[in-house]
This record gives structure tokens, sequence and C-alpha cells, in this order.
């Protein structure tokens, strides 16, 4: 009896854990916050629109593919932090729809104004 309820300490204690780290690390660009995003069970997949600013992109390991630091808003208007690597540099003043999980950025492709909310359109037009 005694094993057991060891056995369930343990693992409600993890169970425990895992949600706390889930959620603390939705908006965390860092590294460990997209990779725990990634694998998450509690963040869903939504897309987030930014604007690209080359002066916010940086070529930091010598090999042309250029990591951004941007603000991303998502359909709804509310602002969130993005960090994501573009093959190359990417065209300045351009509207991307990045499809992600959290912070992890899945995938980009290029967003015209007609394909985005208005909210959005007019936020990312006013950094």
């Amino acid at each position: 009896m005694r094993i057991f309820k060891t056995f369930f300490t343990l693992i409600f204690g993890l169970a425990l854990a895992y949600t706390l780290v889930c959620i603390l690390n939705k908006d965390n660009p860092s590294a460990f916050g997209q990779a725990v995003n990634q694998f998450s069970i509690f963040v869903k997949e939504e897309p987030k629109y930014v604007k690209i600013d080359n002066a916010k992109g940086k070529d930091k390991a010598g090999y042309g593919n250029y990591e951004y630091a941007l603000t991303g808003y998502d359909p709804n208007g509310n602002s969130h932090p993005v960090e994501f690597t573009g093959h190359g540099k990417l065209k300045q003043d351009h509207y991307l729809r990045l499809d992600t999980k959290g912070s992890y950025v899945i995938t980009y492709s290029e967003a015209f104004e007609n394909e985005m909310p208005k909210d959005v359109f007019n936020k990312l037009n006013q950094e």
C-alpha cells in the first residue's frame, strides 16, 4: 500500500510540474519556451501576424539565415513576443502569417491586408 501511495504522489507531482511549466512558458520566446510549447498539450495552434523589420533581424551564425525578434498579433489583436528564423533576409515591411503553437513558430508565409483581421493590420502599421 505504501508503494502505491508513493507512486501516486510521484505521478501527481510530475503532472503538476508539467502543467505549471507549460502554462508559465506559453509566451516565452526563448529556446526552452519554444521547446515546451512545441509539445505542450495545453497550448493550441493559432496564427500570429508580424510586419518585417530588418533592423530587428540578425544573421547571428553568419550563414545567411536571419533571426527575427518581433511583436506578433493573434487574430484577437493581442500582442505576443515572437522569435523565428527566416531563410535569408526577408523583405522589409512585408507581412507574414506565422503558424504558431504558443511561442513556437511552425511555419510562416506571406500575408496580405485582406487576409488578416483589420484590427491586427492597423496595429502592425502603428509600430
